[in-house]
């Protein structure tokens, strides 16, 4: 079936996640995404994930983004991305958190087909699956506003030395035996038994957990967790703080998540690109269902420092280009530019951050998008030019 489009460039309408984590006014703040319900906006997807497919008008006619690419995914997506991936590989999000999203992990590639095809044997599907897709989810997080996040594991000694300080019976006996095994396996134990506290020592712990922080830990840390108890009491995620790394972007900057990395993202406004999953399996600050051992089974018990989470861009006066290491996405940013030429080989998706953005075609056709608007280029297109006077994010494989 040959391809139907007549365009380079199609504005994409996406599809705005209502979570109740998100922030009521900073999509539209920023994006002047319509928010007249003064809705919690958590999330705005761009990309062909069912659960929240992009359209484009083509010749007055709405449709998906992935009926489109179907139509003739070679010529759309490029041969290359055709041939490994099949559809378009990433997944492009704006992400505004107002309180924290729930403990996570995402699963690697065979852990999510395995996960994903053995529920599809199953007679009944769970209204809750654990996996909604066969791929996995590596990320990258790129800050508009500071954003702050808890991401991988803190050093084992500095794990141990936190909860020293702390007089907590409930955790005395797994505390004891991370001492006397101060490595990924011990770290697993301890991770373990502290999430499978029962309710009534939960609780227990919980609240010894916020009453004594004030004076065990810095203000920073004591007001993150304070706060994490604010928005989920007695949730046995409040201790997170004292488990993983917590960091705060500062805008320009940009983190890299593998899966497997275990990781909660607490409060602002970023880019999220990932491959095109929505694998989440969670393990606190959630009221949705968590599957512990699943959770166990796809999370690395190592330590990271967080300085390896950081992405060094390689860059020009404007252009910045963050290298990640997966073949699903790449990811950079132009500033302020008076043209530019760039190479489609793949299919690509262009979001303005920042003042006004203008493609050309040699052919004449010319888009212009603002701050918050987003367009689609097949990879048939070639060459084009792009023209900013703010910032402008490229996605492509």
């Amino acid at each position: 079936m040959s391809s139907s489009l007549s365009r380079c460039f199609y504005q994409l309408d996406n599809r705005v996640k209502n979570y109740t984590w998100g922030s009521c006014t900073a999509l539209n703040q920023l994006f002047n995404i319509p928010n007249p319900d003064g809705q919690p906006q958590a999330e705005l997807w761009m990309g062909v994930h069912p659960a929240g497919v992009s359209t484009i008008n083509e010749q007055g006619q709405i449709k998906t983004l992935s009926d489109v690419i179907a139509e003739d995914k070679c010529r759309i997506l490029g041969a290359s991305t055709a041939d490994r991936f099949g559809d378009l590989p990433f997944l492009l999000k704006i992400l505004s958190a107002e309180s924290a999203l729930s403990i996570q992990v995402h699963p690697q590639k065979t852990q999510a087909e395995t996960g994903f095809w053995q529920q599809q044997r199953q007679p009944h599907r769970a209204a809750s699956p654990d996996y909604n897709d066969a791929n996995h989810k590596p990320e990258l997080v790129y800050a508009i506003t500071p954003f702050q996040a808890m991401s991988g594991f803190r050093e084992v000694d500095q794990i141990i030395a936190h909860f020293k300080t702390l007089d907590i019976p409930a955790i005395a006996a797994a505390l004891d035996t991370l001492i006397t095994q101060p490595n990924t396996d011990g770290l697993k134990v301890f991770f373990v038994t502290l999430m499978q506290l029962t309710p009534g020592l939960c609780q227990q712990a919980v609240r010894q957990l916020v009453s004594q922080a004030p004076a065990c830990f810095s203000q920073e840390l004591a007001t993150l967790i304070h706060n994490l108890n604010q928005s989920y009491p007695d949730d046995i995620g409040v201790f997170a703080p004292l488990l993983l790394n917590c960091i705060t972007l500062a805008p320009g900057e940009a983190m890299f998540l593998q899966p497997g990395t275990l990781h909660a993202y607490v409060k602002g406004t970023a880019i999220e690109v990932m491959a095109s999953s929505d694998n989440v399996l969670r393990a606190g600050l959630t009221s949705k269902k968590i599957n512990l051992s699943e959770l166990v089974l796809c999370t690395t018990f190592t330590s990271i420092k967080p300085h390896d989470l950081l992405l060094r861009p390689s860059q020009t006066q404007e252009y910045f280009n963050y290298s990640v290491p997966v073949d699903d996405f790449r990811f950079c940013i132009f500033s302020n530019v008076e043209s530019r030429a760039i190479t489609a080989n793949s299919a690509e998706i262009i979001l303005v951050i920042s003042g006004v953005a203008t493609l050309h075609h040699a052919s004449g056709e010319t888009l212009i998008l603002n701050a918050g608007q987003s367009a689609f280029i097949p990879a048939f297109v070639g060459q084009f030019a792009l023209t900013c006077s703010g910032k402008v994010c490229r996605v492509y494989c």
